[in-house]
């Protein structure tokens, strides 16, 4: 039976980092589907392909919050690396990456500068929220079961608002297999799904 594995690419981001203190690679990435196909015991010949969801850096142009600067997304070390890491990923062979946008929604004011003054630019940090990823990952979801692309899922996330997709999925005969990464997720996701993986990123060879 074929296999996709469908990755929430900003939650495995924010997992991989909480775990081992750095930013992930591409070579993480790939070393870790791999790893998710042994740990469900499927094997890598069944493999369609891994579909990676996350966003483009954000490219906004805007001014800082305390000396209205100019202040370009595009001229910082993370913009970089977020291009290079999507551009990574995409060389990967049998990986396909679906991108929503990051749209930049203001200044908010860092948890260690709450009691501070007087302020300065760098006590705020920008908000940044993600656009169009969970539609994709949707749709995605349901363009498989219905087209029989693959019969099984792994599916790396802990957002409890794809339930609904994993519950069509698994009405058009997909078996789901849900990997947490050991995060506290709402009982129903866990319970929609086929087999429920909740070690955390640790358990992963993936470094």
């Amino acid at each position: 039976m074929n296999a996709a594995i469908l990755i929430d690419g900003a939650f495995l981001r924010k997992k991989f980092h909480a775990a081992f203190k750095k930013d992930i690679a591409a070579e993480n990435i790939h070393k870790f589907a791999q790893e998710l196909l042994v740990k469900f015991n499927i094997s890598a010949d069944s493999l369609h392909r891994v579909y990676f969801y996350d966003c483009a850096p954000c490219s906004a142009k805007t001014s800082t919050p305390v000396t209205n600067r100019a202040f370009l997304f595009e001229k910082t070390p993370q913009y970089a690396n977020g291009i290079q890491l999507l551009s990574a990923i995409k060389k990967l062979d049998f990986f396909a990456v679906r991108e929503g946008a990051l749209q930049f929604c203001g200044w908010k004011l860092r948890k260690s500068a709450y009691n501070k003054t007087p302020l300065t630019d760098d006590d705020f940090e920008p908000e940044l929220h993600q656009k169009g990823v969970d539609i994709k990952i949707g749709l995605d979801l349901a363009w498989i079961s219905y087209n029989h692309i693959a019969e099984r899922v792994v599916f790396v996330t802990g957002d409890s608002d794809f339930i609904p997709a994993i519950k069509t999925a698994r009405r058009n005969g997909v078996f789901v297999y849900l990997a947490t990464l050991n995060h506290i997720v709402k009982t129903e996701l866990s319970d929609n799904c086929d087999v429920c993986l909740k070690e955390g990123i640790k358990s992963f060879n993936c470094l």
